[in-house]
């Protein structure tokens, strides 16, 4: 039966698949004729630029942070923030009356110094030599008073050891005037309980020579003598006071005592150090007196000397040097009379005004800023991978946020030879100046800078979007006759605008397939 259908139905089914083929190519060609169709791109000649993009900050060229060197009391304040200032303009003084004291007391010393010189030059009066023997006689009899008052110290001295020995801790031992001393308790530290006994021996023995000794000491003993017995005895007591600082180490270390004997022995051995210490300061004391007179007789002589043998060059150069110190002093002091009043290096506007009259200021403390009111900079961070391409003289141009919709243009002036490390990125600082001065433009402002890095005029373009690169080159397709060839070509630089240098592969007026489709209705 169905045989029988197709038999009597195929002429109705081949005018039906007509209908059908030729409707399907009716339809295809109708709308592939209605879609849009990208236009051919012309190569041109044009100018291609070539820009690093960043923003920055609008900043003062001087910028300065002014602050005393030196502590000191706000006496005046003459600017306030917002002030307009001139260079040299006096902003803030300290209090100078503690300098100007110490400036005219200076300026005395100097001079007397000065008067001093012009005496040299002159030369020594008889009168004045006269008050220099004066001072000598007293001098060498405040030596001998001095030498005098040195038995008594010694005498002094030899009866507290003795006492601190034979009476304060002789307790200690037994046998204690004998060689063969011992302590009266035990101790852990066998070397030291050794070495105590052994030196309760020896400043037994050296108590009966310093006795000896001190027996033929009279008021007509040389001043060598004394010397001599001041230095042996010194080192007599030095030697009691290790004794005796051993004696109280070895208290802390007996094992027998009971704690209130202990405590008693304790007490007595610290009386004694006492007693010895004092001795011993007594000693060195009066040795040091005596070697301080024997150096202002010294003096005195030598002055007396240069007097009788008259003024000899190098005196009055000395002197003139003693000139010349004083007068750098005043001059330093003058100085810093002057570091008082902090002054303005700069002409422009008070940024920052911190200081109050009868503050106490500290070094370095900046206490005024200043920037320049007119003369702005641009600073900016370029990266690493940019800076390469940035070179001082390259114009740019500037958008402000501050004022949208305007243009500036300047030129980069400055590149930082060091790095700067922003959020762990390498970055290198440009700074750019305007071309004009514009009163809107404050310090703070974001400035959106394109760095014109490279400039080509005359030169083939073509849209970036023309251009094919992959893996087996950069290629454009190109028309020619009846076909559609893919060129290879060289570009140069790229335009931020989206235009490309073609540097070989083209000729101008070339037409090239448009590969990015951009047609009038995407476009």
């Amino acid at each position: 039966m169905r045989n029988r259908f197709f038999r009597k139905n195929k002429l109705l089914l081949a005018i039906v698949a007509v209908f059908f083929v030729g409707g399907g190519i009716v339809y295809a060609a109708f709308f592939r004729s209605s879609a849009p169709q990208a236009a051919p791109l012309s190569v041109v000649r044009g100018t291609v630029r070539q820009e690093v993009i960043v923003t920055g900050k609008t900043k003062p060229v001087e910028n300065v942070d002014l602050a005393f060197e030196r502590t000191g009391m706000v006496e005046e304040v003459d600017t306030q923030v917002g002030d307009k200032v001139v260079p040299g303009a006096v902003l803030v003084k300290l209090d100078t009356r503690e300098l100007q004291a110490s400036l005219r007391e200076m300026q005395a010393s100097m001079d007397a110094a000065e008067a001093k010189l012009a005496q040299l030059k002159q030369g020594t009066r008889p009168e004045d030599v006269q008050v220099k023997r004066t001072e000598l006689a007293k001098a060498k009899q405040d030596l001998v008073n001095d030498y005098l008052e040195a038995i008594p110290a010694i005498s002094d001295a030899y009866a507290k050891a003795d006492d601190v020995l034979r009476n304060q801790i002789d307790f200690l031992f037994t046998n204690g005037e004998t060689s063969s001393p011992r302590l009266t308790f035990t101790i852990s530290n066998s070397q030291l309980q050794t070495d105590i006994e052994n030196m309760r021996v020896v400043i037994g023995a050296e108590l009966g020579q310093w006795k000896t000794e001190f027996g033929v000491l009279t008021i007509s003993s040389s001043p060598v003598e004394l010397d001599a017995a001041l230095d042996r005895d010194e080192a007599r007591i030095t030697h009691t006071a290790t004794f005796l600082t051993k004696v109280s180490d070895a208290l802390s270390g007996t094992i027998t005592l009971s704690a209130s004997t202990l405590a008693t022995y304790k007490t007595n051995v610290n009386t004694a150090r006492t007693a010895i210490n004092t001795a011993l300061t007594n000693v060195s004391s009066k040795k040091q007196t005596i070697s301080s007179q024997k150096i202002a007789v010294q003096k005195i002589q030598d002055e007396l000397d240069r007097d009788l043998a008259g003024t000899v060059p190098e005196e009055i150069q000395a002197q003139t040097a003693t000139v010349a110190e004083a007068q750098a002093k005043t001059d330093s002091i003058s100085i810093q009379i002057t570091k008082s009043t902090l002054r303005s290096p700069i002409a422009g506007v008070v940024v920052k005004q911190d200081a109050k009259v009868g503050q106490i200021v500290t070094t370095n403390s900046t206490l005024v800023s200043i920037i320049s009111e007119d003369n702005l900079e641009i600073e900016a961070n370029v990266p690493e991978v940019d800076i390469g391409q940035v070179t001082a003289g390259n114009p740019v141009q500037i958008t402000l946020d501050a004022l949208p919709g305007e243009h500036f243009s300047g030129k980069v002036f400055y590149i930082d030879p060091a790095e700067t490390v922003v959020d762990g990125v390498v970055n290198f600082k440009v700074k750019i100046n305007f071309d004009r001065v514009d009163p809107r433009i404050k310090s703070g402002l974001t400035a959106n800078l394109a760095i014109e890095t490279k400039r080509k005029e005359g030169v083939l373009i073509l849209p970036q979007f023309a251009v094919i690169e992959n893996d087996k080159g950069t290629f454009v397709k190109k028309f020619e006759v009846g076909i559609i060839a893919e060129i290879p070509v060289v570009i140069g630089i790229r335009s931020r605008d989206g235009n490309v240098e073609i540097v070989s592969g083209l000729s101008e007026g070339d037409a090239v397939v448009n590969i990015g489709a951009k047609t009038s209705e995407n476009q």
